[in-house]
Formats: C-alpha cells, structure tokens, sequence
C-alpha cells in the first residue's frame, strides 16, 4: 500500500471490515525530507500479522494524499459508496445503486477528477447513470485520495479534488518462474436478494505480472419497513485483464476492462437503465535515464455506449410520452511527464492532451417519427501541461509549489427535433442553437502552493493555498432543448444551457494538523474556498424554453448561469488503538455551500444554500480481534440537514443514527466466512444524498425522498489459493 518512491504524501487507510489483518499505515510528517520506517517497525510487521491494524509513522507529508484498501464485501453496494463515505470528505450522490456519484467537501460531478484504473472516464449518460463510480470491478481496490487542495499534478479542472480508484498494486514473486494465486469470493443479501461473485487469478514471476479479473452482481428492488423501494434492482457484469514488467530501471502496465449493465434503476431520475457498453483502456510506460531522471507516459481510451428509457421497468406513461434516449462517448488521453528526483527535491514537468466526443437522440418507439437530436457530435478537447516542483527548505519546512495552464476547446453540430414542424416554440430553439456561434474556448490556470512544518516531535502543520479554474462542461453550453439534464443533479427541474458561460474561478485554502502519540492519532483539516462565476441554474427568461417545459407538464426551465459561490467546512480522521485487541477509528465531516447574495438569484434573499450538500455525519468504528475471529461494530450518524436549496425546492431531512456488525472468522490460511448484518436497527431513514422519488405508483410517493435500506443480513464467502 505504500509507495516508498513518492514523496509528500500522507496515506490512511480507513478501518473497514477485513478478511484477513493487514499493517494500517498513516504517512505524516517526520522530521526530514525521505525519512521512511525504522528498521524495527519494518522488522515488526511479520509480527503484527495476527494483531490489530496498526498504525506507523513512515513517512512524510506536504501534498495529503490518503491512501485506503477497501473491499467490495464490506457493504452490500455494489460500486463501493457505504465503504467511500467512510473517508473524510468524501460522500456519494445516490442516484440508483450503481450510478453514485462522488462528493468532495460539497463539490461533486466535472468539478471533481475521478480516476478508475488511472483512466479518466467518458460517461455517455448526460446525467451521469454511467458515472466513473460504476465502472469500477474487482473486489480489492486501493483508494487514493488528494486530500485538500488537489496538486496540479492530479490534472485539471480539479475545483472539488482529485480521487482515484485502481486495483490493489502487482505482487511478484521471488524468482524468475511464474507463480499463480487466485481469490473467488461470492456474496449474498436477503434483504433484495443481492448476489455477487467474484474471481482473481494472479500469474506473477519476479519481474513480470498477469492479473485477470471477472465480477457479476445482481439484485431486486430492496425494502424497508414492508415498503419496496422502486428502481432499485441492478445487474452488471464486467472483466479486466492487467499485464506489467518492471525491472531495475522501467516500468510497463497495460490494462483492459469492459463493463456491462442491464436493465438497473435510477429512481432519482426520470429515466432507467436499459443497457451500458463500456470499454476503458490504458498503456503506461516508465523509463530511468539515469540515477536523477526518469521519463513517463501515459496512454488511455474508453468508449461507452448506453441506452435509457422511462417505460421497461417503471410505471410507464402514456404511449405517446414513452422515451427512449440513446448516447454514446469516447475519450482518449495522452500524458508525457520527465521526472528529476534528488534526495530532498522532486521536480516534475509534464504535458498531456485529452479529446472527449458526445452524442444523444430521444425517441419514442411508438411514433417512429419523433426525435429530438439533443447532442449531435460535441467534441471537447484539451491541452494542458503543468510544473510541480517539491523541496525542503533550510528550515526544514517541505514546500510544493505547482502551476499547470490548459486549453479548452468545444464544438458541436447543428441539432434537430421533429416537434419544430408543429411547435414554433421548438423551431425557434432549434434555430436558434444551430444559428449561434457554438466554437468555445477556454483558458485554464491552476496554481498551487504547500508548505508543512514540525512543531514537536508529535505535531506537524500543513497549509495550502491554491487557485483552481473549470471550463463549463457540454451539458451546461448545449442543452438547447428543456430537459431534465443536469449531469447527475438529479433535481427534478429542467435545464437549457448558455453558451456565453464563463469559466469557474476558485480561491481556495486548507489547513491541517497531524498529530500522533501514544496510538492516538488526529488529522483535522479546516477549508474555505471562493468560487467566482460558479455555474448554477436560475429561472430563465427565455419564453420559449418555458412554454415547451409547461407542454410537457414541468416548471418553467432554469438556465445555466455564472454566479457567486462559497464552500467550507471541517473534516477529520481519528484512530486510537486500546490494545493489540480493541482499535477504534472515526471520521467527521460538515461542510456548507451557498450562493453568494447576487440580485439573479432570487428576490429577497441575500444568500441560497447550494443542492445535495451533506450535513454534518460521523462514523465510528470498533474493531476487536481474538484469534481467528474479527468482529467490527460500525456506527453511522448524521444530523439535521436544514441548509437547503430553495432554487431547486430542497427539503429537510431529519437526523439519524444507524449501526453496523460485522463478524469474520478465518477458516483456514486459504478460507473465510463472514457474516454482515447492516442497520441492525431496521430503522427507516434518509440519506441526504440519496435523492427523490421520480416514480409514480410505488409503495414510497412520487417527490419522496428515497429511504436507505431496511435490516438487511448479508453472507459471503472467500477462498483464497
């Protein structure tokens, strides 16, 4: 888990349910630039197998990258959002059980870089069912978190930071003939008879890797309470292959993976999931030139395919309203970095070049004759590059200064609807779009600057300043039709985009502490960030976008639009270990967004808090081991969220507090058993985040929030060989 050629970097893993024990490691800040473990604390960790997790200064901090290994079987979601929300920060937009979206400090959607695989995802869904969490397989991952103000390093527009979720790094065996392991793992969940199955099949030699992966999850609509929660089935199935060579002086890593959804619900928003295709690919490449110089590139592709409905597997609508909208994207990525590292400075200095294409077409499969051609050949490409340079001054304080500048650049074709032969309202829209001036560009700077410090043997300090900037995303410049198309935001209002947007412009400051004595561990961080022109809806005056929003029986259309905007708040992680028996570790987060008082909001309030921010919550987590046993106590509370959004008619939601159990028993080195019983309470609760009710007939009401899941009992099985 821990890269010893990276330095500045903090890693944490969160204590979620294990299989097996493993050493819990958290990088902070020692007293010097490359300082690692002592020779002792290396030689300890054969010896702490059959312990707790334990926690280990070896490291160094100054850019707070949190690293976490997380497993698919510590909850019953499938793309990993119970066991992410546990990272401070970090929550997820539940929009259906696998189409999450990640949040950081009440950022989410463009405004955070999420990376799976080190792949840059193209999800071809305009309201992100298809997000980057959903193309995520296996059943160990290895989650990286930029922590704070992300390094210009992480890539760009990265305004809400930067997280990457990739496979568990290569094993290699010790010797030049190829050794093979395996893991198979199946899962089941009685509450909506979830299954899952997994496969790991390993070939390694000393220099080289072969590492072939498979997954299938299904499940039916789940319950709470006696009620079904509507749209809530899934099934999916995917499969990646990952080959590498390393030797003293290069490094090569090739990975390939499809996914493939069928029929799965998005209760929070109008349209379900009829089918996603998606393929993802990547080429890396490192080679040392000499004892200080290394070069790298990087190379990456994806394409997705994905068609929806509003009529399969929801109470469909009349035959003429029934939709179907079919998308498709592709991406492909090049970074080229060259790379000096010295003993107490790291000096990086890379180029890349991305191009992202979108299409989208609704029709009824009743009225061959209707279409609305929503996104026709939307292209956006970017060229960025960056310098990042890393050193410790003569006063010891660890220094990253980053500075990156990007280009970006749109286009897009003329668009079309059959509804412009009958509805002026509509012809006009259409020529309107088609009559303007649909070339964009965009010029992005990001600068970055991190200073950390020792104040005692136990205490160091770190404090970032950075600048970051977003281009406005294809959906917010050309959405020309009144739709529900919000990238995910999933508040019921319809939206059309503006193509005189201006560019996001983020302020923003973090500061945090580390502290560690005594097996008492504290990492607080403080945040604040300014974003001038954030883009945001607010009621148009466009009259005919608003007459065809009132034909198809919706509130007048918002439109995207630059405004003022503030975030802040606190986060924290917390690890205390009682004995080599009992450990307990916590994470709190709070953060507040709102608009700032601008006369194009609304009349009469000086501010607006902004949509689907989480409200302060807090896990707790109690880990006992005796022997072969391991019982994990997990405890999940959130209070009142009253800090809603009147633009998008937000409702409250009351607090809650839900707990957890999990039991582990190690069989045998090669098989365990577990035994997951997930709220204990069968309470029946909201998730903030979890979004409202978009179907009609159902057991929960149309413009409901959705509940979590009722008392749900859950097994599974590993075998490792």
């Amino acid at each position: 888990m821990i890269n010893t050629n990276t330095t500045f970097c903090r890693c944490a893993a969160i204590n979620t349910f294990q299989p097996k024990p493993l050493l819990v490691s958290i990088l902070l800040a020692s007293a010097s630039l490359g300082s690692f473990a002592s020779e002792q604390a290396i030689n300890n960790q054969e010896a702490q197998k059959h312990e707790l997790e334990h926690i280990e200064i070896v490291g160094q901090l100054s850019s707070g990258l949190l690293e976490s290994n997380i497993q698919l079987k510590e909850s019953s979601s499938p793309d990993l959002r119970a066991q992410l929300a546990q990272i401070p920060g970090v929550s997820v937009n539940g929009n259906g059980l696998v189409s999450g979206i990640i949040q950081y400090r009440g950022l989410f959607g463009d405004r955070v870089n999420v990376k799976i695989d080190d792949v840059s995802i193209a999800g071809a869904g305009p309201n992100a069912m298809d997000s980057p969490l959903s193309h995520v397989i296996g059943s160990e991952h290895q989650v990286i978190l930029h922590q704070g103000i992300a390094p210009v390093s992480a890539g760009f527009e990265t305004l809400g930071g930067a997280i990457e979720i990739k496979p568990k790094s290569p094993e290699f065996s010790d010797s030049n003939h190829w050794m093979s392991s395996g893991r198979i793992e199946s899962t089941f969940h009685h509450n909506n008879n979830a299954r899952s199955f997994n496969s790991n099949l390993n070939f390694a030699s000393d220099k080289r890797y072969l590492t072939a992966i498979a997954q299938f999850q299904e499940a039916d609509n789940y319950e709470v309470k006696s009620l079904e929660v509507p749209s809530t089935f899934y099934q999916r199935g995917g499969a990646k292959i990952l080959f590498g060579q390393h030797s003293d002086d290069s490094k090569l890593d090739i990975s390939i993976a499809r996914t493939h959804t069928n029929g799965s619900g998005t209760p929070a928003l109008a349209m379900d999931i009829e089918s996603i295709e998606a393929l993802w690919y990547k080429l890396s490449y490192q080679q040392d030139l000499n004892n200080q110089w290394s070069t790298q590139i990087k190379v990456s592709a994806n394409k997705n395919t994905h068609e929806m409905n509003n009529f399969m597997f929801r109470d469909a609508p009349m035959p003429a309203m029934h939709r179907r909208n079919s998308v498709d994207s592709s991406a492909s990525a090049i970074d080229i970095s060259l790379i000096k590292q010295q003993s107490d400075s790291q000096l990086e200095i890379c180029v890349s070049g991305e191009n992202k294409a979108h299409n989208s077409r609704i029709s009824n499969p009743n009225n061959k004759m209707f279409f609305i051609n929503n996104f026709n050949d939307v292209e956006r490409s970017v060229l960025s590059g960056f310098v990042e340079y890393e050193f410790t001054d003569s006063h010891k304080i660890d220094w990253q200064l980053g500075l990156r500048a990007s280009k970006v650049e749109y286009d897009a074709d003329d668009v079309s609807t059959s509804m412009a032969m009958m509805n002026a309202n509509a012809d006009a829209l259409v020529n309107g779009f088609n009559n303007a001036d649909k070339k964009q560009n965009f010029g992005l700077l990001d600068l970055v600057l991190k200073a950390r410090t020792q104040v005692s043997t136990n205490l160091n300090v770190t404090a970032s300043l950075g600048q970051k900037q977003r281009a406005p995303s294809y959906t917010e410049l050309y959405s020309w039709f009144p739709l529900g198309v919000s990238a995910g935001l999933a508040d019921g209002r319809n939206y059309i985009g503006d193509l005189g947007l201006e560019k996001e412009k983020a302020l923003q400051f973090d500061l945090g502490l580390q502290y560690q004595n005594n097996g008492l561990t504290l990492l607080p961080n403080i945040f604040y960030q300014d974003i001038s022109d954030y883009i945001i809806g607010v009621p148009t005056d466009n009259q005919q976008a608003n007459m065809m929003a009132m034909i198809m029986g919706a509130q007048p259309a918002l439109q995207w639009s630059n405004q003022k905007a503030a975030l802040y708040g606190f986060d924290m992680y917390a690890a205390y270990a009682f004995s080599q028996n009992l450990q307990v570790t916590g994470s709190v987060k709070w953060v507040r967004g709102k608009l700032r008082p601008s006369d194009d909001i609304i009349e009469g309030e000086e501010s607006t808090d902004l949509y689907r921010i989480a409200p302060l919550t807090a896990t707790m987590h109690a880990v006992y081991k005796l022997n072969d046993w391991t019982v994990d106590f997990l405890v999940e509370t959130a209070a009142k969220q009253d800090k809603v959004a009147s633009l998008q008619n937000e409702s409250e939601t009351p607090s809650y507090t839900v707990f957890d159990l999990a039991i582990h028993y190690q069989i045998s080195d090669a098989f365990s058993a577990s035994l997951l019983i997930e709220n204990l309470g069968d309470r029946f609760y909201v998730n903030h985040l979890g979004g409202i009710n978009r179907i009609n007939s159902a057991d929960i009401s149309a413009g409901e929030r959705i509940p979590e899941i009722g008392r749900n009992i859950g097994v599974s099985v590993d075998f490792r060989f």
